[in-house]
């Protein structure tokens, strides 16, 4: 018998075809702009492979792992470009560093005209994007944990969609984003934790770091896939996703940004004041956020 995929997840494993499946690729259809709208409406993502031009995204890559050798984070005696972490294991986080994250072989990718094309098609005029750029280059060991958009970026409009770019390959083992299916129609969870926002309402952002309860209790599949330089992944304010703990001894780069109507309400802290800085989440300094462990026995969600 044919050993079936796994999914390792910390110390969780699940198998493809049950508890996990391969993300749809709606490429074929990118010009078929009604039946996408339709599709993000029905599966709650857009999945695209070879959307950015791959060129631009290596180059995007030797950029951040340049700036990341830099920083003491390639282990010694290997080229930066083949992306081996350090003995320190350190992952980066780029927001604030702009010359890092909005530097041309980044910009390029995330800014280009065949973005910027897609999404006034797909959301019907002029397109605005976040001037702060969520650019990640994850060690062993590193990742996200579950959550909506929505509590962290979610003031103004609520028709924002994040665009999930890897900026390194990202095989299975090396950390690649999961998201939940089904998430982003239970309304018991949109209407309780979806409808909180961290730095106004002091709440951890943060809905849950075990991915077993959130098929066993919660009946959602995880969908993920291997993903190549060149891809994207689209979703909205309330599609619960994370990023699976990367095994590999590669960084795993990836970077967010947010589109929208230019027409729409905006979330202010994510653009630039006249200063030249955005104020960004987790402004609140020395105040005690409230625990998600008892905002989600408030609102019957734990089991």
């Amino acid at each position: 018998m044919k050993n079936r995929r796994e999914l390792i997840f910390g110390d969780e494993k699940f198998q493809f075809g049950d508890e996990v499946e391969e993300l749809h690729d709606s490429s074929s259809d990118l010009n078929d702009y009604e039946l996408l709208r339709q599709r993000m409406k029905d599966d709650g993502y857009l999945f695209l492979r070879s959307f950015h031009d791959v060129k631009k995204v290596k180059e995007a890559a030797a950029w951040t792992l340049n700036a990341v050798e830099r920083k003491g984070g390639i282990k010694l005696g290997t080229k930066f470009i083949d992306g081996y972490i350090s003995k320190k294991n350190e992952s980066y986080n780029f927001f604030r560093e702009t010359d890092i994250a909005h530097a041309k072989a980044i910009l390029d990718v995330v800014d280009s005209k065949k973005t910027f094309n897609f999404f006034e098609r797909f959301l019907g005029g002029e397109v605005i994007t976040f001037d702060k750029r969520w650019l990640r280059c994850m060690a062993k060991g590193g990742n996200n944990h579950f959550h909506y958009d929505t509590v962290y970026l979610g003031r103004g409009t609520k028709n924002r969609y994040t665009m999930w770019t890897p900026i390194t390959e990202i095989e299975i083992n090396r950390g690649p984003l999961v998201i939940c299916l089904g998430s982003q129609n239970n309304q018991k969870i949109k209407t309780t934790y979806g409808n909180t926002d961290t730095d106004k309402d002091l709440t951890e952002a943060v809905f849950s770091k075990n991915p077993r309860e959130l098929i066993d209790n919660f009946g959602f599949k995880l969908a993920t896939t291997h993903f190549n330089q060149g891809d994207v992944l689209i979703f909205g304010l309330y599609m619960m996703h994370a990023s699976i703990p990367n095994r590999s001894n590669k960084y795993r780069i990836s970077i967010d940004t947010r589109y929208q109507l230019a027409k729409e309400e905006k979330d202010e802290r994510f653009f630039f004041g006249k200063d030249g800085t955005w104020l960004g989440n987790s402004y609140n300094k020395n105040i005690q956020y409230k625990s998600i462990e008892i905002l989600r026995k408030e609102w019957g969600l734990n089991k």
